[in-house]
């Protein structure tokens, strides 16, 4: 069976607004912009990380409401941070859907060359809203670390 074109074209605009969002995602933690970051998540949203430093495989969530408030405590003590979103998986199901999508992260402590790195994926749920599509829920899956790791948890 062939789809109509609008059908093909809206698929492909929500997949490409889906996408646009992973990238929202990473570049506001790179550009320590809180508000962003909490803006591309839906009322209630949250996302669950691994706690880096632990060795029972730990995690902690973060709620939209405390983002503000935590994240320049967390990811802010980095003097900076590289996030790159990549291989995104997107099925859609009306005004909700799902996605993986890679990751590698490199958090800088000092200088250039005092980092630790992680990788691995993110497997995100998404509800269309009045304001395009947001997060509901992230969890980060870490499948390896390199370097200094140091602790991100909310203090």
């Amino acid at each position: 069976m062939i789809e109509a074109p609008q059908a093909t074209l809206a698929w492909l605009v929500d997949r490409a607004r889906i996408s646009d969002l992973l990238y929202s995602f990473a570049s506001a933690l790179d550009t320590k912009n809180w508000q962003e970051y909490a803006d591309n998540f839906a009322d209630g949203g949250f996302i669950e990380l691994p706690d880096p430093t632990s060795t029972t495989g730990a995690t902690f969530t973060l709620h939209k409401e405390q983002m503000l408030e935590l994240l320049p405590r967390s990811l802010g003590r980095y003097r900076a941070t590289h996030h790159i979103s990549t291989n995104h998986q997107i099925i859609l199901a009306g005004d909700a859907a799902t996605s993986r999508s890679y990751l590698q992260a490199v958090h800088v402590t000092g200088g250039t060359t005092d980092h630790w790195i992680a990788g691995g994926w993110y497997d995100c749920r998404y509800r269309r809203t009045n304001a395009g599509w947001k997060f509901t829920h992230v969890k980060l899956h870490s499948v390896w670390m390199s370097g200094q790791i140091t602790d991100i948890k909310p203090t």
